[in-house]
């Protein structure tokens, strides 16, 4: 059981992603507003569409990466169980991440799902993916994402 106490340490929150800020849904918007963004980051593991979202599976070999952002809660004890009910089909868990060089401990929502007959994301990157291979992300990451995505920011 995930203790309802948290600490300074407690407030980072690695998401890879709806939750990004490409995506333009209620809870996405919410952590915007109660998180301040700390930047990219990435974590050991497999990534799955899993249709309306992704899912992350641990890894399986040393070179198996999922990209996503790291956020810091403002009031972790307060956002953390709302993020628990809201990713009800994952299972919160204390992760390490890369930010740069630096490692950092941060919770991770990880899918506890099967993902057998599921399609893995081999990049690791779900805003790339949805964002599709060959289109010209530097100019305007936001300007359109893929069908399958079927999420946009209004920007």
């Amino acid at each position: 059981m995930i203790s309802a106490r948290s600490t300074e340490r407690d407030s980072l929150l690695f998401v890879y992603g709806t939750l990004r800020e490409i995506f333009d849904i209620p809870m996405a918007r919410r952590l915007r507003r109660e998180g301040r963004s700390l930047g990219i980051a990435r974590v050991a593991g497999r990534l799955y569409d899993l249709g309306r979202y992704p899912g992350v599976k641990r890894s399986r070999r040393r070179d198996e990466w999922v990209t996503g952002e790291l956020y810091r809660l403002r009031k972790a004890s307060r956002m953390l169980p709302v993020l628990d009910r809201y990713e009800a089909r994952f299972v919160r868990e204390r992760v390490v991440v890369q930010v740069g060089r630096r490692a950092r401990l941060t919770w991770l929502y990880r899918y506890r799902g099967p993902v057998r007959g599921q399609d893995r994301i081999a990049t690791g990157d779900y805003k790339a993916y949805c964002l599709g291979a060959g289109e010209d992300t530097q100019s305007n990451p936001v300007r359109t994402l893929k069908k399958r995505c079927k999420l946009t920011r209004v920007s």
